[in-house]
């Protein structure tokens, strides 16, 4: 017993001695800034590299985790997203849209949208239909003062909205590129983004709380904006009260900033105004 005890303390004293030692030296430096230094020298590494040499790099990379993702397909399960995800966020900042375009293809949209896609591109310029812009002049009064409610409502820069102003965008876009025509609640939705398992209630709610919304900026001016919907589900229609509400709302969408939230297929039909 006392052997035991004998070795036990020489094992302690031996491990105070080497860290006692350590005070101080290289290697407890070392130990000290392992990950703040290799994540600099990482950095300056690629910084430095030719195009050739960094093409190489990346492909590598590429490579690696291509094999990961064969050999320890748990894991590279568990790590993927949160990477692609924190990558976003060092590039982007806090970008709710892209966020949104993110968790949406995370969760099913990576069958069918590539990831590119739901990327932004700073030199990407969307094509503005053939529309006249708004001339608050030769608009009725209410018109036109409807209008101003919704340049001041959507104001600022779109990526920084919140989700609840960004959907009422967006609904505001589907049903005025209609034209006053009806549109099924489950377009709605999709154009929202939302996935296809909350093309229920929660989708339902959504649109519903954004046209309340949007109804309260009409009511004052004495507006009605929306028909009553009818019908059940994704199939219920939703539309303007008139027509030319509708073109007014279209041309106003077509000529903002935001528009870049809509469908594609929603820029390019022309109002009969």
């Amino acid at each position: 017993m006392n052997t035991i005890q004998q070795n036990k303390t020489k094992q302690q004293n031996t491990m105070r001695a080497a860290i006692k030692n350590m005070k101080g030296s290289r290697l407890e430096d070392t130990n000290k800034n392992t990950a703040p230094e290799h994540e600099m020298y990482i950095g300056s590494r690629y910084q430095n590299k030719s195009d050739k040499h960094r093409e190489l790099y990346v492909e590598k990379l590429l490579e690696a985790f291509r094999t990961l993702s064969n050999e320890a397909p748990e894991v590279f399960d568990s790590i993927a997203p949160e990477m692609l995800q924190r990558s976003i966020w060092s590039w982007r900042g806090a970008d709710p849209l892209l966020s949104k375009k993110f968790n949406n293809w995370i969760l099913s949209d990576y069958q069918w949208t590539p990831f590119k896609d739901i990327l932004p591109s700073e030199h990407r310029t969307l094509p503005l239909a053939d529309v006249p812009r708004l001339d608050p002049n030769k608009l009725e009064a209410a018109h036109g003062a409807f209008v101003q409610s919704l340049s001041d409502r959507f104001y600022g820069d779109p990526h920084r909205w919140d989700a609840s102003t960004r959907d009422q965008f967006i609904i505001l876009g589907v049903l005025a590129s209609a034209h006053g025509h009806g549109v099924r609640q489950g377009k709605i939705i999709h154009s929202l983004g939302l996935g296809m398992s909350e093309a229920g209630v929660r989708g339902s709610n959504t649109v519903r709380a954004a046209k309340i919304a949007l109804t309260r900026l009409a009511k004052p001016l004495g507006l009605r904006l929306f028909a009553p919907a009818s019908g059940h589900g994704g199939e219920r229609i939703h539309a303007f009260n008139e027509p030319q509400l509708a073109e007014i709302v279209y041309r106003f969408v077509q000529h903002h900033d935001a528009r870049m939230l809509l469908p594609a297929t929603m820029m390019s039909s022309s109002p009969s105004l």
